[in-house]
């Protein structure tokens, strides 16, 4: 995570419940944590693609995918759109058309900027469950 913030002792803190916990059980609570805050972004998000409504088909598009990246020390879960849909969304979302504002130009960056720190503060919230 990108915050900006630097915590201090915050190493340690994850290193000591690693070696309390052990990884495994550790990765398996920081996953759940994520998958079920994605979840619960996911009809938020349908909303905010609801600017695209036409036929549906884009708003029935979104989904979630599982967590990934744990390999690599940095577990992240991803929210978008199933194919075909996902090429026409994002023309739609940068801008194609003449005036190059389309209806809905942007949805989706102002979405997720404005939910990156509610997001946070929910998977923080969740951990703390976890692990307290």
């Amino acid at each position: 995570m990108s915050s900006g913030a630097n915590l201090k002792g915050f190493d340690d803190i994850l290193r000591n419940i690693e070696a309390r916990l052990g990884e495994p059980v550790v990765r398996r609570k920081v996953n759940r944590a994520l998958k079920e805050t994605v979840e619960e972004f996911e009809p938020t998000f349908k909303r905010a693609m609801a600017v695209y409504a036409d036929t549906g088909k884009t708003v029935g598009a979104v989904v979630h995918g599982n967590v990934t990246g744990t390999s690599s020390g940095v577990p992240m879960v991803k929210l978008g759109f199933k194919s075909p849909r996902w090429t026409i969304i994002h023309l739609n979302e940068f801008g194609y058309a003449k005036n190059g504002h389309p209806r809905g130009f942007g949805v989706m960056r102002r979405f997720f900027e404005a939910s990156k720190p509610v997001f946070k503060s929910k998977v923080g919230m969740k951990l703390k469950q976890e692990f307290l």
